[in-house]
């Protein structure tokens, strides 16, 4: 590497740092007095000055946050022997970004989509000293070679210096609300790789290979959904045949997963929110040694004990319970009782559990298949850290423990809406660790810029998968054109208006 280039490289990630630490902000060019409105159906961008516009707006936040990125990425080892190369680390490094920040639905589209020469040309454009582009299968190759827990680590790095920014804690200023869920990456019938989990094992017919993840994400009070530390279940030594073997399984994910976010965030500054399958004293007791807040879902079959006094406890104070109406328009009666205590392990170890639960009442009218008016009612039930009372209640179940939704949303975005979660991109187990991690990296970035005050009106307007679509549409089909890639490249943006991130309104749960 050059001195020339080495020195740009560090501009680029000091302004990556900068600006998720939020100690710079990202101007915004001046706007046209009265913008065209579009006076059609569809209510599509109006014209191609607009669309320029547009799309110019996204290219220059890319310009400013790829190659920061790029340059952390950068730092990792590479693996092949140079003289043998066709094209470098930093190449094959974005574009296994570009591949999610477009929303690249596999290898081949890849190839079609972003190897192109005119495409080529026109991110030469935003992103000058790009060399040709590659095949995706010498990216796929690398990736096997490379270390893919250098790449997590890039992109923990990334993660949380954006936690301890001034922008986060201008969004969120309390504790850091963190979801963990497992999901289902792909399965397949044969057994790809020996660090695949096995279902239905020992039955022939039924046996599915499959690679299944912790997750965890982190969810801000304006609404924005950010990736943050992931936890592959993994049998690492292979000896699937040993039918004594216990294979790896979620709880023991949790342990791992739980230690990486208290060494990244602390203790104290946590609250965390999960489904019943942690509803045990083990979670518990680490939650509380490490001084987080928690709101755990508990379902009737879970802690029969606690269930059992909770019952009883509920008959005789009939003062813990509180009438509400929800904004999404359900009766709710919420019921509670504090310090219930339970025992557990071989050591009979005591803790003391608050519950709370939750009846909604609500009238469903089916207006489209012409059924009459029908009552509906459900139950929620979950264990708080903090001890309940008829003044926090509502916020600690409402506000708190609903948001563990965000986390399914978020998979059903990743999987479903660009990001291709459930695609095997490769079946080597570590070229596919490594793309998951440049997904969440570009998926992150994505977030950055679609959460742009420069962006916002866009991606209000539109919604977040028409504007990435149609910014890439366009610049497939004619580029940002000579003028504009010079004021780019000159770094005209007129006066600053605001940070990066606009004032999204928090969600209903």
């Amino acid at each position: 590497m050059t001195r020339r280039q080495r020195k740009q490289d560090e501009r680029a990630e000091k302004q990556f740092d900068e600006i998720i630490s939020g100690k710079v902000k990202v101007g915004v060019p001046e706007k046209r007095s009265k913008p065209a409105q579009a006076n059609r159906k569809g209510g599509g961008v109006a014209d191609a000055e607009s669309e320029d516009e547009m799309v110019a707006d996204y290219i220059r936040l890319l310009r400013i946050l790829l190659p920061g990125a790029l340059a952390k990425l950068s730092r990792l080892e590479d693996p092949r022997c140079e003289k043998k190369c066709d094209h470098s680390l930093p190449t094959l490094i974005i574009y296994g970004l570009l591949m999610f920040i477009i929303n690249i639905p596999s290898r081949r589209a890849a190839n079609r989509d972003i190897g192109g020469g005119a495409v080529h040309d026109m991110i030469k454009q935003a992103i000058p000293g790009l060399s040709t582009m590659p095949h995706a299968d010498t990216l796929a190759r690398l990736l096997e070679r490379i270390d893919a827990e250098g790449v997590e680590d890039c992109y923990e790095a990334s993660i949380v210096e954006f936690i301890k920014s001034k922008t986060f804690l201008e969004l969120n200023p309390g504790h850091c609300l963190i979801a963990i869920d497992g999901t289902q990456k792909f399965s397949r019938k044969h057994r790809f790789d020996d660090c695949a989990l096995v279902r239905n094992r020992g039955n022939e017919e039924k046996e599915r290979y499959c690679v299944y993840i912790l997750e965890s994400v982190l969810i801000l009070d304006n609404g924005m959904v950010l990736p943050l530390f992931t936890e592959f279940l993994e049998n690492a030594d292979g000896e699937l045949d040993d039918s004594a073997k216990k294979q790896d399984c979620e709880l023991k994910a949790f342990t791992r997963l739980t230690d990486k976010i208290r060494k990244h965030i602390g203790k104290g500054r946590v609250t965390l929110v999960v489904d019943g399958l942690y509803a045990n004293g083990s979670v518990v007791s680490r939650c509380n040694s490490f001084g987080w807040e928690y709101m755990i879902t508990l379902k009737r079959g879970s802690l029969k004990s606690v269930w059992e006094e909770y019952d009883g406890l509920r008959k005789l104070d009939k003062g813990n319970k509180l009438q509400n109406t929800a904004d999404f328009e359900r009766e709710q009666t919420f019921e509670w009782s504090n310090e219930i205590e339970y025992v557990y392990g071989g050591n009979n170890k005591k803790l003391k559990l608050n519950v709370a639960t939750c009846r909604e009442e609500w009238i469903e009218a089916h207006p489209r298949s012409g059924g009459k008016p029908e009552l509906k009612a459900c139950e929620y039930a979950w264990l708080s850290s903090a001890a309940i009372t008829a003044r926090n209640v509502t916020a600690l179940c409402n506000e708190v423990a609903r948001k563990r939704w965000r986390i399914e949303n978020h998979f059903h975005v990743e999987k479903h809406q660009g990001y291709n979660y459930s695609h095997c991109y490769s079946y080597n187990w570590n070229a596919m660790k490594a793309y998951h991690s440049l997904m969440k990296f570009g998926h992150f970035i994505n977030t950055l810029i679609l959460g742009s005050v420069i962006t916002s009106t866009y991606v209000a307007t539109h919604g977040a998968r028409w504007f990435i679509k149609k910014v890439w549409d366009i610049l497939k089909i004619r580029g940002i054109g000579q003028e504009r890639a010079e004021q780019l490249q000159a770094g005209k943006g007129g006066k600053r208006r605001g940070c990066v991130f606009r004032d999204l309104k928090p969600r209903t749960a």
